[in-house]
């Protein structure tokens, strides 16, 4: 892979790395609060305490669109999104390559700015009103608004990565090993 290219594929890929361990450590927060969410619930109907709160079912469910939004990017860098392999794997590693590149400039990649631009709007307007919970005790609503756009840049990103990575290997086809290889290592900070 050529060298400035490779510097910003191995970019893309940590950024995407990045925001996936802040997901996967926020599944832990997640559970957490969910747990205490049920003992709260039938601990505090039996000593007639209030243990739980719309702030506390809120901030669990923000947790889950942290957790989906930031792993969207990693998951495409680690080839976990689905595909359908019925009629690639009859294909050429090379008629493949083709295919995947064309697929994310022509599908993901405006799809993916797409989101990201018709999200911006609504994430801004909610900091401009500064955004509350319409139930009592819940949270701003901006922070998991703005979410939304940084999921999509982060997809995007990771799809330019991908794209890069796949057009290398296209143009030198005794590299695509290599390729191959540094994406299924790239991000790995994990």
């Amino acid at each position: 892979m050529s060298e400035p290219l490779s510097g910003v594929v191995r970019l893309l890929d940590r950024i995407n790395a990045a925001a996936a361990w802040l997901a996967r450590w926020s599944v832990l927060l997640m559970l957490a609060i969910g747990i205490w969410n049920v003992v709260g619930r039938y601990l505090g109907s039996a000593i007639g305490i209030n243990l739980s709160s719309n702030g506390l079912i809120e901030a669990q469910w923000y947790l889950f669109d942290l957790i989906f939004l930031l792993g969207l990017g990693w998951t495409l860098q680690k080839q976990g999104h689905v595909r359908v392999d019925v009629l690639q794997s009859r294909w050429s590693p090379r008629r493949r390559n083709r295919q995947e590149l064309n697929s994310i400039l022509l599908l993901l990649l405006p799809f993916a700015f797409g989101v990201m631009a018709i999200s911006i709007a609504p994430a801004l307007r909610s900091w401009s009103i500064a955004e509350m919970s319409p139930d009592p005790g819940g949270l701003p609503r901006t922070w998991v608004k703005s979410l939304i756009p940084l999921g999509f840049l982060l997809l995007g990103l990771q799809g330019i990565a991908e794209a890069l990575r796949l057009r290398l290997a296209l143009a030198h086809p005794e590299a695509a090993q290599a390729a191959e290889e540094q994406r299924q290592g790239g991000g790995t900070m994990l």
